[in-house]
């Protein structure tokens, strides 16, 4: 590159009687570095010489042209003609025919010159990029579209000026020409999402069987810094939910993979090597927040001993300043000591002052890590002999974790139930403001080795307490948890059939009946409870509606399209027959008038039942009997091969498949039979041996 750099230094020295033989001489070279002498060839037009620019462009245009070199030649062409004050036609007809070469295997290549027709443009150069750009999204480009997916384009239409991305399981998504570039993104070869829709069996074998090198190829493709939100969606399809937590753990532990922040801020990305992951930790270390620094040396103790010792030494030097300004860190900080032959007299020395010269609340207050805190308490009960059980104590209102309330229960149990009868006091009087706390008593309370200062609260006045779980924004981080407190032998349950009367049983099961989030099935369980509760033995005469959310969505489109296309299209019909005239021999008339009658009743129902209906999530069924949303299996003779049956509801039902809706008198049968109870099924006597929850499409 000797020329190159020579015939820029004339350029910069303004030596412009030798810069066309010095142009001369770098277009000899091989390869011809077309990107270099294009940026020259705008410093020459900067420098005032526009027609020297002009005659170089030419230069390397032909020679671009003659090496059938046309990815180039499209470049120089394009910046001659933008320097060329009237483009000649003959020149307009060079641009066309490179990009005609460079872009041979483009589908809609064609069609697109054709319309748009650079010879009449009147700035050909910038009308090319716009050409350029539907080229790059033609048929059958790989593209991602934000915020929806991957897919390939599978239209472009110059008249409507938009292109169809299909990114599977829906309709295409349509994308205006001023949108493509804010809405699509073209995938290069091998990129990691583009493998998604060419090989995707190969990269789901991948992203299952060496998930760090997956996750590795993901962040190269993508580049930068990711978040995992990013990441997760990229695997969609690939990683279920239920596998994420599993296969994250592994994946995550590339040494060339590092990560950045924390918290909402965590961010990965992929790195040369492992020197080059634990150079970019080190570099960070310096200037990050004290706790970033903690989270960075347990990112470098898993890479690289000698760098660890660096990291380690550096937060014995903090230790001190932590002590006074930030216990809970300093705690965190020591334990990660502990760990350190080097360091570990020190950090242990941390930890006894700690305990010994901070309140117990605030230490505890400050440490984030649950084990950590279960290793504090316990340090706090050595100690501090005489005090520990009213620091516990006081804790157990702070503590959010429900494995350490456990332990402190335990122990407060044995030497100290007064104080832990205070706590639990203190939790059930105001429930709200300790929502974890409360939470976690309503989960422990129905086991046998709950504490008495426990147990004795089970009584009828919790049943007012619980609807607040699944309600109240206190508790908006605990709904899942809140809703298991409605299933069989859970608190909720125990409490109607042991302990309620008939009234207070009938107020908990109406306040559950309104609150939307709770599902049909445990619904129904506490509806069932209350009407035992009642000595009720008659089911409830009108079955629930319930339904998947693809049955649901079905039902939705189908709603959806009834009143935007359908009953207008019919209306449109009824007005335009009811213009002929006379309407009593007007057979069209009549039949579009009984066609609409039709259209609004099946609206109108549709639109009552998806105004009751209640979805069923696959999994969630109560497998302990038959129950909506479970599959029973049968064991039956030798000779008989009796199938398993499904029971959801009637817009889900396939009888060819055996699934049953829960209104039918079959299923109506088989609701709340156990495992062992028998039957007479298919003509043929059969026993349930087991029950499992319905696990979706």
């Amino acid at each position: 590159m000797k020329a190159i750099n020579t015939l820029a230094d004339a350029v910069d020295s303004t030596q412009w009687d030798t810069v066309e033989e010095l142009w001369l001489e770098a277009l000899e070279l091989r390869p011809l570095p077309v990107d270099e002498l294009l940026g020259i060839g705008e410093s020459i037009g900067d420098g005032g010489k526009k027609g020297l620019r002009r005659t170089l462009l030419e230069l390397l245009s032909e020679q671009l042209e003659s090496n059938k070199n046309w990815s180039g030649a499209i470049c120089a062409l394009r910046d001659l003609v933008a320097a060329t004050p009237k483009p000649s036609p003959e020149l307009i007809k060079r641009l066309e025919n490179a990009l005609i070469q460079s872009r041979s295997g483009s589908p809609s290549l064609r069609q697109i010159v054709d319309t748009y027709q650079l010879a009449n443009a009147r700035k050909p150069h910038q009308l090319l990029e716009s050409m350029e750009r539907l080229i790059d999204f033609d048929i059958g480009t790989v593209v991602e579209v934000r915020g929806q997916g991957v897919g390939r384009v599978v239209d472009l239409n110059l008249q409507l000026e938009n292109v169809k991305v299909d990114v599977g399981g829906r309709r295409p998504i349509s994308v205006p020409f001023g949108a493509i570039s804010n809405y699509l993104t073209r995938l290069s070869e091998g990129h990691f999402l583009r493998r998604k829709v060419e090989t995707p069996d190969e990269l789901a074998k991948q992203v299952k069987e060496t998930p760090s090198d997956a996750l590795r190829d993901l962040l190269t493709s993508i580049g930068g810094d990711v978040e995992v939100q990013r990441i997760k969606a990229a695997l969609k399809g690939i990683v279920t939910p239920q596998a994420w937590t599993s296969w994250w753990a592994k994946a995550r532990k590339h040494p060339c993979i590092v990560s950045s922040g924390s918290g909402s801020r965590l961010r990965y990305r992929a790195v040369e090597s492992e020197e080059s992951a634990t150079r970019s930790l080190l570099e960070e270390y310096d200037s990050v927040s004290d706790r970033e620094r903690l989270a960075i040396a347990k990112r470098i103790a898993a890479q690289n001993s000698e760098a660890t010792d660096h990291a380690a030494e550096r937060l014995v030097d903090s230790l001190a300043v932590l002590e006074s300004e930030d216990p809970g860190l300093a705690w965190e900080t020591s334990a990660f000591l502990l760990t350190r032959q080097a360091t570990e007299a020190q950090a242990r020395e941390s930890q006894d002052r700690l305990v010994l010269d901070h309140p117990p609340l605030l230490l505890l207050g400050g440490i984030e890590d649950r084990l950590q805190r279960a290793a504090a308490l316990k340090l706090i009960r050595e100690e501090l002999p005489d005090e520990w059980t009213g620091a516990w104590a006081q804790w157990l209102l702070s503590e959010p974790q429900s494995s350490n309330l456990n332990m402190i229960a335990a122990e407060l149990d044995k030497h100290d139930s007064d104080a832990l009868d205070g706590s639990l006091e203190v939790v059930f009087r105001n429930h709200t403001a300790h929502p974890a706390q409360f939470v976690w008593s309503c989960e422990a309370i129905i086991e046998d080795s709950a504490a008495a200062a426990l147990k004795k609260r089970m009584t009828p006045s919790l049943l007012e307490l619980i609807p607040d779980v699944l309600t109240k924004r206190e508790f908006s981080a605990m709904r899942s948890r809140g809703k298991t407190m409605l299933e069989g032998g859970k608190v909720a349950i125990r409490i109607i059939l042991e302990e309620a009367s008939p009234q207070q049983a009938t107020r908990f099961g109406a306040r559950i009946a309104r609150i939307d989030s709770v599902d049909p099935k445990r619904q129904s369980l506490v509806a069932q409870a209350v009407d035992q509760a009642q000595g009720a033995t008659e089911r409830p005469s009108k079955p629930l509606l319930v339904a998947s959310r693809d049955a649901i969505t079905a039902r939705q489109k189908e709603l959806k399209n009834l009143l935007d296309v359908e009953i207008p299209k019919t209306l449109k019909g009824i007005n335009a027959a009811a213009a002929e005239g006379d309407l009593r021999e007007n057979f069209e008339y009549h039949m579009l008038r009984d066609r609409q009658e039709l259209q609004s009743a099946r609206a109108a129902k549709l639109q009552r039942e998806l105004g009751e209906v209640r979805v069923l999530e696959p999994g969630a069924a109560d497998a302990s009997s038959v129950n909506i949303g479970t599959i029973v299996h049968f064991e039956t003779t030798p000779e008989t091969d009796l199938q398993p049956v499904t029971i959801l509801g009637i817009w889900d039902a396939d009888v060819e498949n055996r699934i049953f809706a829960n209104e039918s008198e079959f299923a109506q049968r088989m609701l709340g039979l156990e495992v062992g109870s028998e039957l007479e099924i298919d003509n043929t006597s059969a026993r349930v041996v087991r029950i499992e929850a319905w696990p979706g499409e």
